[in-house]
């Protein structure tokens, strides 16, 4: 693969622990971002605010992540390129969605509300998006996939084609959550799409026990770089050449 205009990319993904409350998820977030200030794409996992267990009601959950979509913005004027603000929840009017929230130089510059949502998701109060992200950079095209989006691989592929990178945060699941050996979706979504994709998860507690899923940057050859742990925090980077 030729690099953009000979220049590499540095991708950075933030696998981030849930601290157990908004206030210090918030924090610790930007606290991480600001250690990837370098990264040209600077990425958080899916509901990184939201606290595992949040038992309050989704109009609430919308007004606390005004602190993450404000801490996303302070942040990003201080990081050389896109944060891309894994997801928080977004009302308008009377609907909330699962919205991703891309910031540049304290600009918000796209957004991305989650298509295929979970039953939980929608039993919340949650509801789909309708349109596939297409975000130009000086990069390239780019596109946000979130979690369960990419079970659908309809949707996925044609949210990945003509994209160089393909982004997924994604969230928790449950420590009794069946182990999945690799990365089989997100490694046939770089091969079939000729396209990166940067999976960033995150790393949840109940009682003693952390669990996750490894982050990963996957090219259509295969893993280009992949977390060293799925219980560990980790800023995982990683030199991209993508072909436009």
């Amino acid at each position: 693969m030729s690099s953009v205009g000979g220049v590499e990319l540095r991708v950075c993904l933030l696998q981030v622990e849930d601290l157990g409350s908004v206030e210090g998820n918030v924090r610790h977030a930007e606290e991480m971002l600001l250690k990837a200030k370098d990264a040209d794409f600077a990425c958080l996992p899916e509901f990184f605010a939201i606290p595992r267990g949040y038992d309050k009601s989704i109009y609430d959950a919308w007004r606390e992540s005004m602190a993450a979509i404000d801490m996303l913005r302070r942040a990003s004027e201080r990081i050389k390129g896109y944060v891309i603000g894994g997801s928080v929840i977004e009302r308008e009017a009377n609907k909330f969605y699962n919205t991703c929230f891309i910031f540049k130089r304290g600009e918000l510059v796209a957004k991305y509300r989650k298509i295929n949502l979970t039953d939980e998701e929608e039993s919340k109060g949650l509801t789909p998006g309708k349109e596939i992200l297409s975000l130009k950079t000086e990069y390239g095209y780019v596109t946000v996939l979130i979690c369960a989006d990419i079970l659908d691989m309809d949707l996925a592929e044609k949210a990945a084609q003509g994209k160089t990178i393909v982004f997924l945060p994604i969230s928790l699941t449950k420590p009794q959550h069946p182990k999945v050996r690799g990365h089989p979706l997100t490694e046939k979504l770089a091969k079939k799409c000729n396209t990166y994709v940067a999976k960033v998860s995150r790393i949840g507690v109940e009682g003693d026990v952390k669990f996750g899923v490894k982050s990963v940057i996957i090219s259509p050859k295969g893993v280009v770089a992949e977390a060293t742990s799925e219980t560990e925090e980790e800023i995982l980077c990683a030199e991209i050449a993508p072909q436009l």
